[in-house]
Formats: structure tokens, C-alpha cells, sequence
């Protein structure tokens, strides 16, 4: 049986051939013997592929930088409304500051990609993952808005899908059990948090490599 003539191949077509081929297979020692001489040309293919992810995740990054900095325009806007109705208490009022400080910090950072300060974004996107109605307490917090995941007990025991658009923070309690019984979880904040943590533990590494400490790689 006359082996596949692999030489032909591309990279990508040889790396999905190395995913899927048996090592019993008349054309396996072929196939490694190309992937062999191509050794530097996959290494750069792989490499290029990283990059390219990895500039989708920073890109994604940054429109999470834009959405922080919206919300934080958007919740300043509430703000106003409020005091201008005289509907502003001390503690929406603080709340609200604290949201539009956050928000704005965090959409600044990202934004410039100083990865180092991306922690602040860590922390508004996790606090937004949870939104929960449970006994006599309701409280949620969104930055523009949410896609939630939710587990609802009202009545029957029901899972949904459920989008929302309210910036801010919202805290009820009630004299008693809540009308509703649910827990949610924000799935836009989860792909947000994957793509900040990605990126931040991409650029931390490359920043070691770039500048090690003094002591690093000296032998005992």
C-alpha cells in the first residue's frame, strides 16, 4: 500500500491529520517524518496562532473597557436624575459614586491595557456574576446589563435564560419572603472575567521574561 505523500500537505492540514490519525496506521510514520522536517514552520504556525488569540482576547479586553466606561457614564447620569427629582438619599448616592468610580477606573485600565491594573476589572466583573433572590433579600449589580443563567424555586423548580438592562446596584429587603426565590449567574460577566484573566496572565509572563529579577537563573 503506497504511503500519503504528506509533502504536499499545509501545516494546518498536517496538524489536524497528527490530531486524528492512529499510530497503527500505515501513514503514521510518514506523517511524522514531514512534521519532523517542517519542525520550525509548525513551531511558527503555533506561535501565530497563539498571538492571533491572544490579540482577540486583549481586543475583548478592550471593548470591556468601553462597556465600564459607559456604565459609569450611565449610572452618573442616574445619579443626576436622582438629586434633580429629589429622590437621592445619602445611600443610593454612595453607592452610585462608588459604582462610577469603579467603573470608570476599571474601563481607564483596560482600556490603556495597563495589565497590571486589571485587577480592578476583575473585581467589578465578579461582583456582577452573582444576582440572587433568596428569603427576604433580592440584590443584584450590573454595570450596562446581564445575560443570567438562573435557577428559579418561586413555585416549580425551573432553570432560564433571562437578559436584563439596569446599571447599578440594587439591594431589597423585604418585610417578608421576596416574591420571587432565584439565583442567577451573569454569563457576559464570566466570558468578560475569562478574557481579563487570560490577558493579564499573558502580559505578566512576557513581563518576567522580558525583565527578570536580578538573582533569576543564577546557579547556588
Amino acid at each position: 500500500m503506497n504511503t500519503v505523500d504528506y509533502s504536499t500537505y499545509s501545516v494546518e492540514e498536517l496538524l489536524d491529520v497528527r490530531s486524528h490519525i492512529s499510530s497503527d496506521s500505515p501513514n503514521y510514520q510518514a506523517l511524522i517524518a514531514e512534521l519532523d522536517i517542517r519542525k520550525d514552520k509548525i513551531d511558527e504556525y503555533s506561535q501565530q496562532q497563539e498571538q492571533q488569540a491572544f490579540s482577540i482576547a486583549e481586543n475583548r479586553v478592550k471593548i470591556i473597557g468601553y462597556f465600564q466606561l459607559t456604565a459609569a457614564v450611565v449610572v452618573l447620569f442616574m445619579l443626576i436624575l436622582l438629586v434633580i427629582d429629589g429622590s437621592a438619599t445619602m445611600l443610593n448616592s454612595s453607592i452610585a459614586i462608588i459604582a462610577i468610580a469603579l467603573n470608570a477606573v476599571a474601563g481607564y485600565t483596560a482600556i490603556n491595557e495597563m495589565y497590571d491594573k486589571y485587577w480592578v476589572s476583575v473585581l467589578n466583573q465578579l461582583i456582577q456574576v452573582p444576582s440572587l433572590a433568596i428569603g427576604s433579600v433580592k440584590t443584584a449589580y450590573s454595570g450596562l446589563g446581564a445575560i443570567y443563567l438562573y435557577i428559579d424555586w418561586t413555585n416549580d423548580v425551573q432553570f432560564g435564560f433571562s437578559a436584563s438592562f439596569s446599571p447599578g446596584f440594587s439591594f431589597l429587603k423585604f418585610t417578608g419572603i421576596s416574591p420571587t426565590q432565584y439565583i442567577g449567574v451573569d454569563i457576559l460577566a464570566l466570558i468578560f472575567l475569562v478574557a481579563l484573566l487570560t490577558v493579564s496572565q499573558v502580559k505578566g509572563t512576557a513581563s518576567k521574561q522580558m525583565h527578570p529579577t536580578p538573582n533569576s537563573g543564577a546557579a547556588d
